[in-house]
């Protein structure tokens, strides 16, 4: 173990002895976290584990810092911020005028300098990569490992947000850095299984064609979100598609079966003029929780992080907070309702990004306006699936935009040729974000603001400056060449 991973560890450890000083003490503890599938894992990590020391713990997701500072926090002796606060913690400390603070991020931290009384976890402190090796989830989880012997059980939940925060599109489609600690752990306990095999969802229970085209990550064009189009390229790669009287799952398919499929989405890729570098990503580790029902979305560590994602994005956050900390029966079932829901939403907000005309080209950004196709709960994950697509210019960020009230969310994605010429995404969207009056940050990949709707065409003008400035100093073109998205 390096220098900086040491360090993490210690500070997490210090980090779990402050909690369990406030538990001995009998103190009101509110965890406090985002409403995406890495949040709503940190919370349902840190809240299960304090379960077990019976503490008095209040857990709330919200979707923008606003609705928290605004919110009546006098009453808690410790706010645990999961997921969140690292980058703004000029406004937390502005609000914050008693209690002690434990903040658990991996976002880059604003600033450095921190009352006395808060204590703050982030990689980014000790030289270590929160985009690639370990999320919020993973760092929740080693806080939480200190707290009681049995937290070793939410290890898969740590494996499920990072997952869910796409630590593992890393070119093998596996996790790497400390969440592979993680892994290892939750490994030799028992927690999980792991094989190498084909991603797809539902790969367990849904037939094949069905896994294929509920598949979004990566999104296949022509095949995401088109069931009989999924159907057709199944038998056409000469796989029976039933068993009997039920549909064959990816589970049930040989080696050379797989291999056949495979190849039939690349020869679909190639035929409509894709790049096959799609399909790779279809290849990779595949982790399973070990006492999870096969034909349950809770199995499959990937399939569980949408069913979370779901629940954030449908304004039911309390429904994953609760799935996370292991509780399952009718709360699994509201969880399935609101799966259905929201990938409906999904499909019909992909059905309009991806027609022509959606997407508005300026100098060096694509932007997407979801007008009001787009639920701006869910523009984050629309940029994540488009992003994902490679219909995008790869010379260009996604800068993704959907309004409530008077008030803008975006959503910002950068593919990785930009994040390996140094674009940071995180820097451009806070310093544009900040100049006119909104708020912004994230990674160098993935990063969003929040800007009032009558600064908007200010704030993309800015944007769209950055960016270009960017691409000068990285001897780039300052035009792209391409006109179309």
């Amino acid at each position: 173990m390096d220098i900086g991973a040491s360090q993490l560890f210690s500070a997490a450890q210090r980090a779990s002895e402050i909690i369990k000083k406030h538990v001995l003490e009998g103190a009101n503890i509110l965890v406090v976290g985002h409403n995406d599938a890495d949040a709503l894992s940190s919370i349902g990590i840190v809240c299960g584990s304090l379960s077990l020391l019976d503490a008095y713990v209040t857990a709330r997701s919200v979707a923008r810092i606003d609705e928290f500072v605004e919110s009546n926090i006098e009453n808690y002796d410790l706010i645990v911020f999961v997921d969140l606060g690292s980058g703004y913690l000029s406004d937390l400390k502005s609000k914050i005028s008693r209690g002690d603070v434990i903040i658990i991020d991996h976002h880059r931290p604003s600033e450095l300098d921190i009352p006395s009384n808060w204590f703050h976890v982030n990689p980014h402190l000790f030289g270590i990569d929160g985009m690639t090796e370990i999320s919020a989830s993973g760092l929740s989880y080693l806080v939480s490992r200190h707290l009681h012997p049995e937290a070793v059980k939410y290890s898969a939940m740590a494996i499920v947000g990072a997952l869910g925060d796409l630590q593992d599109k890393n070119g093998e489609r596996r996790l790497r850095g400390i969440n592979e600690f993680i892994v290892n752990e939750a490994k030799e306990a028992g927690v999980i299984s792991m094989s190498e095999d084909l991603i797809l969802y539902g790969r367990s229970f849904r037939g094949v064609h069905h896994a294929l085209a509920s598949t979004y990550s990566p999104f296949i064009p022509g095949l995401s979100g088109d069931e009989a189009a999924c159907l057709s390229l199944v038998i056409s790669c000469g796989i029976e598609i039933r068993k009997g009287d039920q549909w064959r799952t990816l589970a049930d398919l040989s080696e050379d079966e797989k291999k056949r499929l495979y190849n039939g989405i690349i020869g679909h890729l190639a035929t409509h003029g894709y790049p096959s570098s799609i399909a790779s990503e279809l290849i990779g580790t595949v982790y399973e929780i070990n006492g999870e029902e096969a034909w349950t979305y809770t199995r499959d560590a990937r399939e569980f992080a949408t069913l979370l994602n779901s629940t954030g994005k449908t304004n039911k956050a309390w429904v994953g907070i609760a799935l996370a900390m292991g509780v399952r029966g009718w709360v699994l079932e509201e969880a399935n309702r609101l799966l259905e829901e929201y990938r409906k939403s999904i499909a019909r907000a992909i059905n309009y990004v991806t027609t022509p005309g959606a997407l508005e080209q300026m100098h060096h950004i694509v932007i997407l306006r979801g007008g009001t196709e787009v639920d701006p709960r869910q523009i984050s994950s629309i940029a994540s699936i488009l992003s994902s697509s490679q219909l995008l210019p790869q010379d260009k960020p996604l800068i993704a935009i959907a309004q409530e009230g008077g008030l803008v969310k975006v959503s910002a994605r950068a593919s990785s040729k930009l994040v390996d010429i140094g674009l940071d995404l995180g820097e451009i969207m806070r310093r544009a974000a900040e100049m006119y009056g909104g708020k912004g940050g994230g990674h160098r990949v993935a990063a969003g603001a929040e800007i009032a709707a009558d600064r908007l065409t200010l704030f993309l003008l800015e944007v769209d400056k950055l960016v270009g400035m960017h691409m000068r100093d990285a001897g780039l073109p300052a035009q792209s060449t391409l006109d179309e998205a």
